[in-house]
């Protein structure tokens, strides 16, 4: 759905409305709206949410329009370099951490080298798998 702010909205609401020549209380009952929010809506003092746009849309007859002008997608922001350390550092800490206690609370984990080497194995390969996805 198109980005408009709140004047841009309650212009096309109340010119929909007087096309349609409807009162804002046959607005209300036929979206589903309180009275009270259309006259909000109307004289600019909210910003409704898209579902509400989109019924009063549909009521008065622009939502070709809002399509049509449909805003792009946003972009995913990209970590910069920076913070992309600062996760790989910390979550390294935190890794680390995390199983040095895990291994303190339990005075017969590991019992084996075996099981020593999976612990440690698998903070690896969380922690790879992590770094990949930060730094893709």
């Amino acid at each position: 759905m198109t980005v408009l702010n709140r004047g841009q909205i309650a212009r096309l609401v109340k010119e929909g409305r007087s096309a349609k020549g409807v009162t804002q209380q046959e607005l209300s009952e036929k979206a589903g709206i309180s009275l009270r929010s259309v006259q909000r809506i109307e004289n600019g003092e909210v910003l409704p949410r898209p579902y509400t746009i989109r019924v009063l849309a549909e009521q008065l007859g622009f939502l070709e329009a809002l399509e049509a002008g449909r805003a792009p997608a946003r972009e995913k922001r990209k970590l910069n370099q920076p913070r992309k350390l600062i996760i790989s550092i910390g979550l390294g800490l935190l890794l680390l951490l995390g199983a040095l206690a895990f291994v303190a609370q339990s005075a017969r984990f590991p019992e084996t080298d075996f099981e020593r080497f999976l612990l440690w194995g698998g903070v690896v390969a969380v922690y790879t798998f992590v770094l990949f996805k930060v730094w893709k």
